[in-house]
């Protein structure tokens, strides 16, 4: 990411591969090289709610944010919306799909920025923000002329969910948890499915890095309370199950 210029603090790790790309020929261009910078990327669900919040209750300073805990866009199979909360937070597909720019120079125009950023496939999205810009809107990425122009190739293919793998994986998982149940100290994949779950039930567990430290026992416990449950900080069977309900593709 050091070929993106961004205000300090400013996450952008999980962005997807091609808005990168994108990004990265944007910030080459001699027209913004030095002009511009991004100033907010990636969000956690505390922070969105934070700027939810903030906006809800009419704060000083405080823009337009979409609520985290919508889901909007082409329903899925369990017949609610495929992405979630603000396209700056992490998606289902494990991405984030917007930045936030600002100018840093002088010589640059706000509406030059926009025009450009089209050349380069990224949209300001937002009516009377100018500086949101995403490389897509729902299913479609947005056509990027100045890549095509410039021979950079990008890959097309969207990764396709296979529902029925995912199940399979659920089960797998819930069958190997009534034996050996996700504690502290473990470093795993189910970890993270552990982490992105908490999350999408508004139990934000900061960084899905797969490690189970004391602050992922903290949110588990967190959980356990609400949910009237053993506090123990264990995701056995009875957790587990409880954070999933009827529904494991939810």
């Amino acid at each position: 990411m050091m070929s993106i210029p961004a205000k300090w603090g400013v996450d952008l790790t999980l962005l997807h591969p091609r808005f990168v790309k994108r990004l990265e020929a944007f910030f080459k261009d001699p027209r913004i090289s030095g002009r511009v910078r991004i100033t907010s990327g990636c969000r956690t669900y505390a922070k969105q709610k934070y700027f939810y919040d903030g906006y809800k209750s009419r704060k000083a300073g405080f823009n337009l944010a979409a609520n985290p805990d919508r889901r909007f866009g082409p329903k899925a199979l369990n017949g609610v919306g495929i992405w979630r909360g603000s396209w700056h937070m992490e998606q289902d597909d494990g991405f984030c799909y917007a930045v936030d720019f600002g100018l840093c120079g002088s010589g640059i125009k706000k509406w030059e920025v926009n025009n450009i950023a089209k050349e380069y496939g990224m949209h300001p999205t937002v009516r009377g923000e100018w500086w949101h810009h995403q490389p897509r809107a729902s299913t479609d990425w947005f056509d990027a002329p100045a890549l095509v122009q410039g021979g950079v190739k990008e890959e097309v293919k969207e990764p396709v969910v296979d529902w029925a793998a995912l199940l399979r994986y659920h089960d797998a998982l819930t069958a190997e948890i009534r034996t050996n149940p996700i504690r502290r100290k473990e470093r795993s994949d189910r970890v993270k499915v552990l982490q992105r779950r908490l999350g999408a039930l508004g139990i934000d567990c900061g960084k899905i890095d797969g490690i189970f430290g004391w602050g992922t026992k903290r949110k588990v416990r967190q959980f356990q309370r609400i949910n009237r449950l053993a506090r123990d900080g264990v995701v056995g069977p009875g957790t587990w199950s409880e954070m999933w309900g009827d529904d494991p593709l939810s």
